[in-house]
């Protein structure tokens, strides 16, 4: 017995191969054009424009100013320990709360924000990792200021 949601669709078909068929096309075209000795590249942020004076990248809200004239990435040993530092207090983050030390897991969130803070980005992927990581401080920290009974 076929369910009456499952039943064919004739032009859904076509429209299916179709899609298939532009996709092979692309990837062709994609694969003819790179070369296969050079490293694999990763794909840098791009920033969406809106005309409120904000960037989209990657789901998060940037403003103009933050994001013009930078470069995607920047080389910055500076910059990964800043990192470290970040997962570091991930870490101690996590280990409290699992231990059932909200408090202590609440401090630990709190001083990630204050880094994150004080961190500026030389490039937009390091923008992108700043924010992102400030943002996982805050929902940590809210998670723990709940379970506390804080708000």
């Amino acid at each position: 017995l076929i369910a009456p949601n499952m039943v064919a669709n004739p032009t859904s078909s076509s429209t299916l191969t179709n899609d298939i068929g532009t996709l092979e096309a692309n990837i062709s075209s994609d694969q003819s054009t790179s070369n296969s000795s050079a490293s694999p590249v990763v794909p840098s942020p791009t920033p969406i424009t809106q005309a409120d004076g904000v960037v989209l990248m990657d789901g998060l809200r940037l403003s103009k100013s933050e994001v013009e004239n930078l470069p995607d990435s920047v080389e910055d040993p500076e910059f990964e320990n800043r990192i470290k530092v970040f997962n570091n207090y991930r870490q101690f983050g996590s280990m409290y709360a699992a231990k059932g030390n909200n408090k202590k897991a609440e401090w630990a969130y709190g001083n990630g924000i204050k880094q994150t803070e004080q961190t500026a980005g030389t490039s937009l992927q390091q923008i992108l990792i700043i924010k992102q990581t400030g943002l996982e401080f805050r929902l940590n920290r809210a998670r723990c200021l709940h379970s506390l009974g804080r708000r």
